[in-house]
């Protein structure tokens, strides 16, 4: 219900000319030329292109040097008839990562970072009739530009939509770095009533003479709520609302979402209009309990995300972004971890219907275990993440799902120091956004972190990076060394290629095997659901994402720790291992089912369900009946296969699952099935 409300909320933002004739919203995706910037032939060569665009989508699987260049976009705008007297704005959701606009060959504005908007007044630079406007899109690597690198590929283009705004002289100012120019502040919420201020920034150029903001909540029913009128004073207003018992934003139970709507009145006459979704909430982490949800305790459990879709890169795409985010849904989670950068308006949206907390963060990535720096003493590299920070904050405010801003991941201390310069960014966030907690990831050590934020999460790989020990006794450590600020888990999990099987973890890079994975999952999962202080646990990750930095398992190119194959087509062992566990959906799955052919006659057959019983027939004959652990396991010990194909059934209810083995024995214990060949003994 509330997912089709949320599209209807967006259909009408997409229309917001509908409330207001002085404001437009267009489209400029279409007709782009596209060159290489340091063609300085007479006719460089060029071709025509809609954006959304990246030019190097097809090298990803190339290895370390892919394209990291610099390119011109280009396309004529034209003032006419229409716009004579109006403001004109260009929006740009996403260039990555660095940008230089011009209009008629003069520059307007530029923007570092490729991860949030950036919008810029064009109104002076235009004359009447045909304009040019030229984009200079740059992926090169640069110092003053974050992130410096990552496990993950920087996708060079205007990777997210374009849009031409028109206002009249007086507006809601969309140059407040690139929000919507409004931001409900939830000064306290609960079930019976839910105080707001409401803040608004204008942008006028004829005064205050004669106008008036009108600011409404909009329930689900396009009933307003809460509305108050108020004479403009200043370009900042700010209005106090009550919305009386309102119905909370309380995650996969009911995920409520509202409209917030501010319209700029002149003699009492609608002169702009613009709207934005919202929800209202409370949330806190106790150090010994974990996570609340509006004085409730919840599980915050999901995976850590890319905006990274099969072929896509990061270019956006709405039905891309939609189906990861019921995939996820689907899988029972209740977090998701945005990594490593700020993610697009439209992909937090679909959290926000969806009732999944966002744990949101900014684009300073460390080197994790590579040697590259993740942060460097440079003021112009500061300086442009300050501004990333305040993008990130003030364009996704509104946002029920995220209840956390996080401020860097796996930095080091390698390099330059980055304790001073984060606790700078975290004093930022807090004066931008004092409602909501600041974390971040480390991997290393506590020491230099340590207090930085108001919580953090700990990465790390027990049973695949981390040989000895394990996750529980690690983090019950790190609890105690937290001096009183509460930890989590955001990244924990294992390699697994859906093509390579076998039961053993195998020494080698190149050998990831499904199973092995699973049981990878198991233990880590055993171990943490058993420590409610752990305020979330997030798994690395959902889908496997290309990395031009990893030369492993089945692919060059691909990091494969993805509960979900990069193409989407497979959801692997894991996946059903947590769905399991965390979904209320009745389901059962037999595991290890693309492992075949084997080559022992005697085997064990688990089966992931979240049902009490569950019941297995072994090619048409009744084997036998297992209850499901607390894991969400029912394993069949011992069972016995003939020669040659085996029909693998079980059943719970109306719930049946099947799939077919193949007994050889003179096949090869562990396969990887895209080559056919042995993975026994590899090193």
């Amino acid at each position: 219900m509330y997912n089709r409300f949320l599209l209807s909320i967006l259909s009408l933002l997409a229309a917001v000319s509908g409330f207001a004739a002085t404001r437009t919203v267009t489209s400029l995706n279409a007709g782009w030329t596209f060159s290489p910037q340091y063609d300085v032939t007479k006719r460089p060569v060029s071709q025509t292109v809609d954006v959304p665009h990246s030019w190097n989508l097809k090298d990803v699987f190339e290895g370390m040097r892919y394209d990291r260049s610099t390119y011109l976009y280009s396309r004529t705008l034209t003032k006419d008839a229409s716009m004579q007297g109006k403001r004109v704005f260009l929006k740009f959701d996403g260039v990555n990562t660095y940008a230089e606009v011009a209009v008629n060959q003069r520059t307007v504005g530029s923007h570092k970072g490729g991860y949030t908007a950036f919008c810029l007044e064009i109104t002076d630079a235009l004359k009447d009739g045909e304009n040019k406007v030229t984009v200079l899109a740059s992926n090169a690597y640069r110092t003053d530009v974050a992130p410096l690198s990552g496990d993950f590929n920087m996708y060079g283009g205007i990777v997210r939509p374009v849009h031409l705004i028109v206002t009249g002289p007086d507006c809601i100012s969309p140059l407040d770095h690139a929000s919507c120019g409004i931001y409900v502040h939830q000064n306290q919420v609960d079930a019976q009533k839910a105080d707001l201020t409401i803040e608004t920034v204008l942008s006028l150029t004829k005064g205050t003479a004669g106008k008036s903001l009108r600011v409404s909540i909009i329930d689900e029913k396009n009933q307003a709520v809460a509305e108050q009128t108020s004479p403009v004073s200043g370009s900042v207003m700010k209005q106090q609302l009550t919305v009386n018992r309102p119905n909370l934003w309380d995650g996969r139970n009911n995920p409520a979402l509202y409209r917030v709507r501010a319209e700029l009145l002149a003699d009492n006459a609608v002169v702009d209009c613009v709207e934005d979704v919202t929800g209202f909430r409370s949330f806190s982490v106790d150090v010994d309990k974990g996570f609340f949800l509006n004085g409730k305790y919840l599980d915050l459990h999901g995976v850590c995300r890319h905006e990274e879709g099969y072929g896509l890169g990061n270019l956006y795409n709405e039905q891309a972004l939609r189906k990861d985010a019921q995939i996820i849904a689907e899988m029972g989670s209740t977090g998701v971890r945005f990594v490593h950068y700020p993610h697009s308006r439209y992909d937090v949206q679909q959290y926000d219907s969806l009732g999944i907390v966002l744990w949101y963060e900014l684009n300073l990535a460390g080197p994790g275990g590579y040697a590259s720096p993740g942060y460097i003493k440079n003021e112009a590299f500061e300086a442009g993440l300050m501004e990333n920070l305040e993008e990130m904050i003030k364009q996704n405010y509104n946002s029920p799902a995220i209840c956390f801003w996080s401020l860097c991941n796996e930095l080091s201390f390698k390099y330059d120091e980055p304790a001073t310069f984060l606790r700078k960014l975290n004093e930022r966030a807090k004066q931008l956004d004092p409602q909501r907690l600041t974390t971040l990831a480390i991997c290393y050590s506590q020491d230099g972190f340590q207090g930085i934020t108001d919580v953090f999460g700990w990465n790390k790989y027990f049973g695949w990076y981390n040989s000895s020990g394990g996750i529980g006794e690690f983090m019950d450590n790190a609890k105690q060394e937290a001096g009183g600020i509460p930890v989590g888990v955001c990244e924990y999990g294992a390699a697994g290629s859906h093509l390579q099987h076998g039961f053993e973890k195998m020494v080698s890079n190149r050998v990831h095997l499904e199973e092995y994975q699973a049981r990878v999952h198991e233990d880590n999962w055993m171990q943490m659901v058993k420590r409610p202080y752990l305020w979330c646990k997030f798994i690395w990750q959902y889908a496997d994402n290309p990395s031009s930095i990893r030369d492993e398992g089945d692919m060059k190119g691909l990091n494969d720790k993805g509960m979900v194959s990069y193409d989407r087509s497979v959801r692997k062992d894991s996946y059903y291992f947590y769905k399991a566990n965390w979904s209320s959906e009745p389901m059962v799955y037999i595991a290890a089912r693309r492992y075949t052919p084997r080559v022992e006659a005697l085997t064990d057959i688990k089966v992931y369900t979240n049902q009490p019983t569950v019941t297995l027939y072994v090619n048409g004959k009744k084997i036998g009946k297992a209850k499901k652990d607390s894991l969400g396991r029912a394993v069949f010990s011992n069972v016995t296969l003939k020669d040659g194909e085996n029909t693998i059934e079980v059943r719970s209810g109306k719930l049946r699952d099947t799939c077919k083995w193949i007994l050889d024995k003179n096949a090869i214990r562990s396969i990887d099935q895209k080559t056919n060949k042995s993975l026994d003994g590899a090193v």
